[in-house]
């Protein structure tokens, strides 16, 4: 098994993950956005940045989602882990901690000063490896847009 980035070739295998991600969290993205997503990670001047485990035959079981942004709080960027899914026939094996320190180098070769994400509070078996890592502290609060209250 390695980390490798992802290429066109990898459409199918990586859109089966990713709708297990999605299908995972219980929630559901327009058909359209699969493609759309699909196309910004495989654009060299994209915004989203995509890792997968490759297995020797070259089959994917787990892909990582990241981005880098701009804070208020310094004048290095952050990245922001987006999505992290590992086929969960596989999972108990390392392919997420691979995953979390492959994204964590690239924040650090971009020269970030923080490398973040985010998962359920119920999501416990993802949470005791995010616990390795360090803790949050923080809540989260998500207004869906447009909104009524405002």
């Amino acid at each position: 098994m390695s980390v490798s980035t992802i290429s066109k070739a990898d459409w199918t295998q990586w859109q089966n993950l990713f709708r297990q991600y999605i299908a995972f969290y219980q929630t559901s993205i327009p058909e359209t956005q699969y493609q759309n997503t699909f196309d910004r990670i495989i654009d060299p001047s994209g915004d989203l940045h995509a890792l997968a485990i490759r297995e020797e035959d070259g089959s994917l079981n787990g892909i990582a989602h990241y981005l880098f942004h701009t804070s208020s709080w310094s004048d290095k960027p952050v990245c922001y882990l987006n999505d992290l899914f590992v086929n969960p026939d596989i999972r108990g094996k390392g392919y997420g901690r691979k995953l979390i320190v492959a994204c964590g180098k690239a924040a650090e070769e971009r020269g970030c000063s923080k490398y973040y994400w985010l998962t359920r509070h119920e999501n416990a078996v993802a949470r005791k490896l995010y616990d390795t890592f360090g803790d949050s502290g923080y809540a989260e609060y998500r207004v869906k847009l447009p909104s009524d209250k405002w």
